[in-house]
């Protein structure tokens, strides 16, 4: 069966010496993987075409009990130029991307992600506020999955908890002053940024400042929530590397 969807590539692995395997987040069929064949030959005419971040039709040929793909027409959309020139960008999406491959591991597809991802990029792209578009990203990235971060209710009795610092990643999130045994406390401006990133579009969101070293922090209790909630230890190799670009 031979199916066409607008998709970005997410990873890419080679499978041989000149073709790879490409992880792609379709509008239509969520994350899928793909053989493209002969696609590093600079003849190929799917030569340069799969670069990472990139936008494009796929056309694929997909059958019953294959975990991959092949893809058969690559058309692209964007080749994600400005973030490829950009080192800071290109970590930042490498990040981005980094984290939602290790929560979105079916297949379902999503149209909010496919279309999160899409915003995610652009505005990384776009070389502004890289750290409230990421933080940002992925508290909507984890309500998109499923995991949503509770901000304004108390985890354990539901009552308003808006007056709150009480954390409890296990728990979900906030915690009232009436329910706490002992849980850590979590800075003002972190919920604030989160109830606010719950409404807000990420072209608003990158205009809103944070103490300094807020939005690590804001980014290091999402990943401590994120690692209990899916009972893992991400490992995310493009973080030193932004932390390495932040610092310079």
């Amino acid at each position: 069966m031979r199916v066409t969807t607008p998709a970005f590539v997410i990873r890419r692995v080679r499978w041989s010496e000149s073709s790879l395997i490409i992880t792609l987040y379709s509008l239509d069929f969520g994350r899928i993987s793909v053989i493209a064949k002969g696609v590093l030959r600079p003849k190929n005419s799917f030569f340069g075409q799969t670069e990472l971040f990139s936008c494009a039709e796929y056309t694929l040929s997909r059958r019953e009990r294959r975990s991959l793909d092949t893809a058969i027409d690559i058309s692209v959309l964007d080749y994600s130029n400005s973030i490829r020139i950009d080192p800071v960008a290109y970590a930042f999406s490498c990040l981005f991307v980094e984290y939602m491959l290790n929560i979105i591991t079916g297949t379902e597809p999503s149209h909010s992600t496919y279309h999160l991802l899409r915003n995610v990029l652009f505005f990384f792209g776009e070389g502004k506020s890289y750290w409230p578009v990421l933080c940002s990203g992925l508290e909507k990235l984890l309500r998109l999955s499923g995991h949503a971060v509770e901000v304004t209710l108390c985890t354990k009795c539901g009552r308003d908890a808006d007056n709150s610092l009480f954390w409890n990643p296990l728990s979900g999130g906030t915690v009232c002053a009436e329910c706490t045994t002992g849980e850590d406390r979590v800075p003002a401006g972190f919920l604030e940024f989160l109830r606010k990133s719950k409404i807000t579009s990420l072209g608003e969101i990158q205009k809103l400042k944070l103490w300094k070293g807020g939005f690590q922090q804001t980014f290091n209790i999402l990943r401590e929530f994120t690692e209990i909630h899916y009972d893992m230890r991400m490992k995310l190799k493009s973080l030193s590397i932004v932390e390495d670009l932040d610092n310079a």
